[in-house]
């Protein structure tokens, strides 16, 4: 979950969490895998950074001196700006939280592009693995390049080319996963149960994310279907027309799917809670380090959904989507049916930085409708059920689709 933050002049821009992490991290263009929720409410009151501090003689002889070893006796010739930005991710990552990173400029504007709607790459929506380290495959999309290919959930994408990427951040990663339309990318993949990694020759393409699929899926029981692959930008939007749409093709009862959906935009997690939450009550509350807790209540101008809600989750559903499948259960507005949740329950700022790159922080923590605290935990499901065969969302021979259909006929009005 991310909040947006600039540097110098704080504007409300986009911004990922998704999980956005969730980044799909570069493989996909979408939101980066690790989720972030992004950007408060224009309401909100926005950080700046603080003015530099002034370093000390010592702190400056001491780096001067290492930058004056590495560049007269180093093996190889590196570059003064090599070791400054070598430096900037080393503060980062000395916090040891894998949700906070400095990036270059044209990492950090890679990762601002993950929140758009379309994008040039492969299209597999991937995360670094909190239990490998590896970055993972999180779903392709369908019809994606990356699923053409045969690119599973579950796959650890080893290398890139040439380039081994164990170890690698996300947003490496992924800047070396995407690229122009037509280009070719080879991968190599670990699969459990595979023995040998699987190599895989994708040509990049334009990927144009759908974030909402919206259908009638059992019409005689008023049942309709509504799929949310991220909250990127506009997302409570379309999933306010989608469900007003659905309303008037009949549907009396909604299956609301939020599994694999790694998260993305706070805003846009408030919005599409303010859907189905009714008006004022609390969607989620942010509390930073200085024990200050800010409640973000429902939007919604009146209480209009009336209707047995079953919302699927599994262990890829984060950061904004467990705010969501959160808010649902806290107040007793559906029935949480799947899995066990991801379980991040931070939220990461962004701040520009003067020369176009920028830092994520880990800067708050957030807390459920009902006051839960799920970061490493994740969120149970009402109804347990199991997706042993990894089958994606809505295809055929889904079990958790299934099971819910079979019981949102059992819930009254």
């Amino acid at each position: 979950m991310v909040e947006k933050s600039k540097a110098i002049a704080l504007t409300a821009v986009l911004v990922f969490f998704s999980s956005l992490l969730g980044l799909y991290g570069g493989a996909a263009g979408w939101l980066p895998g690790l989720n972030a929720l992004v950007t408060p409410p224009p309401s909100a009151k926005q950080d700046k950074l603080a003015a530099a501090p002034d370093l000390s003689a010592v702190d400056q002889e001491q780096l001067a001196r290492v930058q004056k070893a590495i560049e007269d006796k180093f093996i190889s010739p590196v570059t003064p700006e090599k070791l400054t930005e070598g430096a900037l991710k080393g503060m980062v990552q000395a916090l040891g939280d894998p949700y906070s990173l400095y990036m270059t400029p044209t990492e950090y504007k890679a990762f601002l592009d993950h929140f758009k709607a379309e994008f040039s790459g492969i299209g597999v929506n991937v995360e670094l693995s909190p239990k490998t380290g590896l970055i993972t495959v999180i779903s392709p999309i369908k019809g994606s390049p990356g699923d053409k290919a045969g690119v599973k959930p579950g796959d650890s994408i080893v290398q890139v080319d040439a380039t081994d990427i164990r170890g690698f951040q996300l947003e490496e990663a992924v800047q070396l996963i995407r690229g122009p339309k037509g280009t070719n990318v080879t991968i190599k993949v670990m699969r459990e149960g595979v023995s040998e990694p699987l190599t895989f020759t994708i040509v990049r393409d334009l990927i144009k994310v759908g974030d909402v699929e919206a259908k009638m899926v059992d019409a005689a029981n008023g049942i309709g279907y509504l799929y949310l692959r991220t909250f990127n930008e506009q997302a409570g939007d379309r999933v306010s027309a989608a469900i007003r749409d659905l309303k008037a093709q009949g549907m009396t009862r909604l299956i609301f799917d939020l599994r694999q959906n790694p998260g993305g935009l706070l805003d846009e997690a408030i919005r599409v809670s303010s859907v189905i939450v009714p008006a004022k009550k609390t969607v989620v509350s942010v509390e930073t380090r200085n024990n200050e807790k800010q409640n973000y209540p429902s939007t919604a101008k009146a209480a209009v959904f009336d209707m047995p809600l079953v919302v699927l989750v599994d262990e890829n559903s984060a950061s904004a989507s467990e705010i969501v499948a959160g808010a649902i259960k806290d107040l007793k507005l559906g029935v949480l049916l799947g899995k066990k949740t991801f379980g991040k329950g931070t939220v990461q700022s962004f701040f520009d930085l003067p020369d176009a790159s920028g830092i994520k922080l880990t800067t708050a923590r957030y807390y459920t409708a009902g006051g839960n605290m799920i970061h490493g935990k994740g969120i149970e499901p009402d109804i347990d059920v199991a997706n042993p065969n990894k089958v994606l969302p809505g295809d055929p021979g889904d079990p958790q689709l299934e099971k819910a259909l079979e019981h949102i006929k059992t819930l009254k009005r």
